[in-house]
């Protein structure tokens, strides 16, 4: 699988209901950073362990793009590629992962930025593991309670230690 592909599987990118914008409690924090991880981020952690390409199209909205420094396109052209990447790799017995952190996650009831990054993770059959680092941001909106990414931006690679800094 190629890296740009690996990085767009990993990317990806919520919830809510209040009035105002809130302001962050701390850099990696949001008054609805837990209702976006419940909805977007954690069930496309999921969607990549399990290659389901389904699921994570779910956490998309259906005219997301995908800004890559390659170029822009809509997330739906984007999911075939990596839909077909995550077949090959469950015949292969390769495993995946992605985490995510953020370092800064603004919010009202109906948007959000987030910016953190990205560790996307796979692991062949052999047991040999190999971990990628990527710089991320999205934008989301939250329609009738659901939140859903409008915006993924895929930045510059990163070290594993500018990822341990990040906010946990």
């Amino acid at each position: 699988m190629s890296r740009p592909v690996i990085a767009s599987l990993l990317a990806l990118s919520l919830p809510v209901v209040s009035a105002a914008a809130q302001p962050a409690t701390r850099p990696g924090s949001s008054r609805y950073s837990a209702e976006i991880d419940a909805q977007v981020w954690k069930p496309i952690a999921a969607s990549v362990a399990n290659h389901d390409i389904a699921a994570m199209s779910r956490a998309y909205h259906p005219g997301a793009v995908l800004v890559t420094n390659a170029g822009t396109r809509l997330v739906a052209s984007a999911l075939e590629g990596w839909g077909k990447d995550m077949v090959t790799m469950r015949k292969a017995g390769t495993k995946a992962s992605v985490e995510l952190r953020f370092d800064r996650r603004q919010d009202d009831s109906t948007t959000a930025f987030e910016a953190g990054a990205f560790k996307y993770s796979t692991t062949d059959q052999a047991g040999k593991t190999e971990s990628r680092y990527t710089r991320m941001e999205a934008l989301l909106t939250n329609e009738g309670g659901r939140w859903r990414t409008l915006m993924e931006r895929q930045l510059e690679p990163i070290t594993e230690a500018e990822w341990n800094r990040l906010p946990r």
